[in-house]
């Protein structure tokens, strides 16, 4: 661990006492990984500024004060202050450190803009360095604005696509931050080429695709991975990008299948679910993981969006009957979307009493809705018993009953064997 420099021990009479026995030193208290205890000593430490602090060891504190959780805010001034001068000078190794400090502002949450020249004039003496991969990612994730080192961060690339070091974990962070696909293809094309069996491929690929990124250019390495990978885990975030961007889904068939039947009762499958019957893959290939599914993630929160998509692509409603009953108990028919479930279900020939006791609930709350007249046309036009609902349609014929849906709503409720009612409920 790197020392600092010969500074007085620290002696936080506030969290320690002027009296006590031991005072740990400056070191002690970094090293503690606590920002409480650190906290007063760093203080100190600032206050001195350049009379006892010795800058040159700056990097290990700041380092370890934002590595521990401490907020940025406390170092902000001094660290400004620091990078200024020693990491926009000519080279030297403060230089060269200064990028560890910015790795460590931007991992703990402190805004970009901070460190932005002094990224930049490191960039200068060492962007093409292996590290600075490191550095650049960090940047992207940080929410850096991408323009500010697109061309370091091509000119990096197009330099380490036969490396075995991190370049994957780049293309991942410029395609996934909103960086041009077109500006690094040429670079990614022969890194493809030249990793085409490498665990990352896959998602790499995905962040492709996920970025509007041409799939053509990703077809065959992506193809060639499957055949390796087609049962990795990580495996699903290139079916679901895949299935998303329109891509053949013959081509992902039998690896899918394959995936599943290791995967397909993982809370996560779900996505590979979705994205399989939303792109109009038929239910059939899904069905016999789908029961797994089913019997271990139910009432899972986001069950319901694959409900809704096994419905709409044909699924029988009896497979998912049980689990949406489930589902329901759990997260109550008021909960956001849930109306898209309720259109699912109908439109699939599902029987009302499943949905009866939650659709009432949800119109008691959301009656004077205009969306409303959608529950309870659905309600009616499927078998729905219209007591379970008449409360709920007067309240929003009184509303909206001027609006041009509530002359379906009247027909459905007619049709349904009741009185005519009027523009006011009456």
């Amino acid at each position: 661990m790197p020392q600092t420099a010969p500074i007085e021990r620290v002696r936080a009479d506030a969290d320690f006492g002027p009296t006590a026995a031991f005072a740990p030193s400056f070191d002690d208290l970094l090293a503690s990984g606590e920002p409480e205890l650190m906290r007063g000593a760093l203080r100190g430490w600032l206050a001195m500024g350049d009379r006892g602090g010795n800058r040159a060891d700056a990097t290990y504190v700041y380092e370890e004060w934002l590595k521990a959780g401490g907020e940025p805010e406390l170092i902000r001034e001094s660290l400004a202050q620091w990078l200024a001068g020693n990491a926009t000078t000519a080279p030297n190794a403060a230089a060269e450190e200064a990028s560890f400090v910015c790795q460590a502002w931007l991992r703990a949450g402190g805004e970009p803009e901070l460190v932005r020249d002094a990224l930049g004039a490191w960039a200068e003496l060492h962007g093409q360095l292996p590290v600075a991969s490191f550095l650049y990612r960090a940047w992207l994730s940080a929410g850096g604005e991408v323009q500010a080192f697109s061309g370091p961060i091509c000119d990096w690339l197009a330099a380490h696509t036969n490396d075995e070091g991190e370049a994957h974990s780049l293309y991942c962070a410029w395609l996934e931050h909103g960086g041009e696909p077109a500006l690094v293809a040429p670079s990614l094309e022969r890194w493809l080429a030249a990793h085409a069996q490498d665990e990352p491929v896959g998602p790499v690929c995905a962040s492709w695709l996920r970025a509007g990124g041409d799939p053509r250019l990703i077809v065959e390495p992506a193809v060639r991975w499957l055949g390796a990978h087609a049962q990795s885990e990580r495996a699903c975030f290139l079916y679901t990008a895949w299935l998303d961007a329109g891509g053949r889904r013959e081509l992902l068939r039998t690896p899918i299948e394959r995936w599943l039947s290791v995967h397909g009762d993982s809370l996560g499958s779900s996505f590979v679910y979705d994205a399989w019957l939303k792109a109009g893959g038929e239910p059939e290939p899904i069905r016999a993981s789908l029961v797994g599914w089913l019997e271990a993630n139910a009432a899972a929160k986001g069950a319901s969006f694959l409900y809704e998509a096994w419905l709409k692509a044909g699924g029988e409603p009896a497979l998912v009957r049980d689990a949406i009953g489930v589902w329901l108990a759990e997260h109550s028919g008021l909960t956001p979307g849930v109306p898209y479930l309720y259109e699912a279900w109908f439109a699939a020939g599902g029987d009302p009493e499943l949905v009866r006791e939650p659709i009432r609930d949800w119109l008691t709350v959301n009656a004077t809705k205009l969306s409303a007249s959608f529950v309870l046309q659905e309600w009616l036009e499927n078998g729905g018993e219209p007591a379970v609902i008449s409360d709920s349609l007067l309240r929003w014929m009184r509303v909206h009953g001027q609006s041009v849906c509530a002359r379906y709503v009247r027909r459905a409720w007619v049709e349904a064997g009741q009185l005519p009612v009027t523009a006011t409920g009456q």
